[in-house]
């Protein structure tokens, strides 16, 4: 097959494949970049090609269109060698809410209204523009590694106002969409508009909360039985599954899945109730228990010799020593140990601020390893790993690894903690500082100025990330003036 695009584009990895086409990772050649191709590639029998080619074209068209942050940046199209379609368009970063669900579970409750938040505001703007999606789904949304939602594929949109003379795109008896996601009113065969792209949303952000689709069928069954139920079936209030879903998030759920499509709320509706919610200060955490009378009280489980003599060596100042020690006897003793553990992540905090970065590293790396044979990927010290780990490259000059720990840890972080974390925020101003010590100066500017617009949301005004992140700004203001 081809491996050079119009003597620019070099195809380097598969990224999907679907009815209309393949989606590569390439460099561009022209730019030195990262870019994404889109190949159509359909040519099976009984493919009607001049509809599949208009099609496509109208995809670049319609995309290119809304010319919003969170829609793909196109770069060109056009046609290779006569019989090969392609649009080159801006690389996403990130994982899809498919991925995302499938690997963590159900979404954290802000994780979900920054979706919700953000992918209203992609349909509030393609619709006032004429442009309906018509297959929103959780794997045409994608998450990236600086939390920003992306929508994806809008290979079947369609103009609510085609310019005259423009062709029918589909068939007669041809529903486009995905079943599970079809609103009612296109399930009976009536046009989309754009309450149908809200159903479909609100039918992501039924499945991302609860861990399940608002409708199901059973296995084996056709399609249209799954569009049948859309059109007539009552899902199950989604408090039932999650009842720890706020009254006014879940209720904005329900009303999304309304059969009726003048009772669904509009995107920007969807957006201020989303972030109502973001708003909000975490619930504080549940008092302690009143302390109960025992006659007996054992007291916890006695040291092992290993804790205690490691404990002697920090208590004394003698970090490496420790971080030695544990290392020589990792093999032995499970770094994983309830005695253990704790000590071994107060150790690797203490050489990384007292700037013994292999060492913390080499401590991180063994310590992360280890608990992850028994705890998941969400885990808080796993992640406290992660980080570290992160942090130990970044000091020792390896800036790509750095970045791209940072990049891949964002995303669970938001999943655990919620997008407004003080955790979230210091790996997203890792991951600007990162970048523009690797170049990307303008990137990393945009970074900041979204990062601290979300923290002057939710930080007081004193809080030092502020002033961290206006300085870091600052300089490279300073750098884009005299480049």
């Amino acid at each position: 097959m081809e491996r050079v695009i119009q003597e620019r584009y070099e195809l380097l990895d598969l990224l999907g494949r679907g009815g209309m086409g393949e989606v590569w990772s390439a460099k561009d050649r022209q730019l030195d970049r990262l870019v994404a191709v889109k190949l159509l590639r359909s040519r099976n029998a009984g493919d009607d090609l001049t509809r599949l080619e208009q099609r496509f074209e109208r995809e670049a068209q319609l995309t290119a269109r809304i010319g919003h942050p969170g829609v793909p940046t196109v770069h060109e199209t056009g046609r290779h060698k006569g019989d090969l379609l392609f649009i080159a368009m801006e690389l996403v970063d990130g994982r899809t809410l498919s991925a995302q669900l499938k690997e963590h579970g159900p979404f954290s409750l802000a994780l979900a209204a920054t979706v919700a938040a953000q992918t209203a505001d992609v349909l509030a703007h393609a619709h006032r523009i004429g442009v309906i999606h018509r297959d929103l789904k959780p794997s045409n949304l994608m998450l990236t590694g600086s939390g920003t939602v992306k929508v994806l594929d809008f290979g079947i949109a369609a103009a609510r106002e085609p310019e005259p003379g423009q062709p029918r795109l589909t068939g007669t008896n041809e529903m486009p969409g995905t079943p599970g996601f079809i609103s009612p009113e296109q399930g009976e065969g009536r046009p989309a508009t754009s309450r149908s792209d809200l159903y479909a949303l609100g039918c992501v952000l039924y499945e991302i909360t609860t861990g399940q689709p608002p409708l199901t069928v059973p296995p084996g069954a056709s399609p249209y039985v799954l569009i049948l139920s859309h059109i007539k079936d009552k899902p199950r209030p989604a408090t039932e599954l999650r009842p720890e879903l706020p009254d006014a998030f879940a209720d904005l759920v329900m009303r999304l899945l309304a059969k009726d499509p003048a009772e669904r709320p509009s995107a920007r509706e969807v957006q201020e109730v989303a972030r109502q919610w973001l708003s909000q200060p975490p619930p504080p955490a549940p008092s302690p228990p009143p302390p109960q009378v025992t006659i007996k009280n054992p007291g916890p489980p006695a040291p092992t010799p290993l804790a205690q003599q490691a404990r002697g060596l920090m208590d004394q100042g003698e970090h490496a020593a420790a971080a030695d020690l544990l290392r020589q006897h990792s093999g032995r003793h499970a770094l994983d140990a309830p005695d253990i553990a704790p000590l071994s992540l107060a150790l690797n905090e203490m050489l990384l601020t007292g700037e013994d970065f292999t060492r913390a590293y080499d401590g991180y790396f063994a310590l992360g390893s280890a608990l992850r044979k028994s705890r998941p990927s969400t885990d808080r010290d796993v992640l406290a790993c992660r980080a570290g780990a992160a942090r130990c490259l970044s000091e020792l000059g390896r800036t790509p690894e750095a970045l791209h720990e940072f990049e891949a840890l964002l995303p669970v972080q938001q999943h655990v903690f919620g997008p407004m974390d003080r955790t979230v925020f210091d790996t997203r101003y890792e991951i600007a500082a990162l970048m523009a010590r690797g170049g990307q100066v303008q990137s990393a500017r945009d970074q900041l100025t979204g990062l601290l617009a979300d923290q002057q949301r939710v930080l007081p005004a004193g809080d030092e990330r502020h002033t961290r992140a206006e300085g870091l700004l600052v300089r490279l203001d300073q750098f884009l003036r005299s480049a």
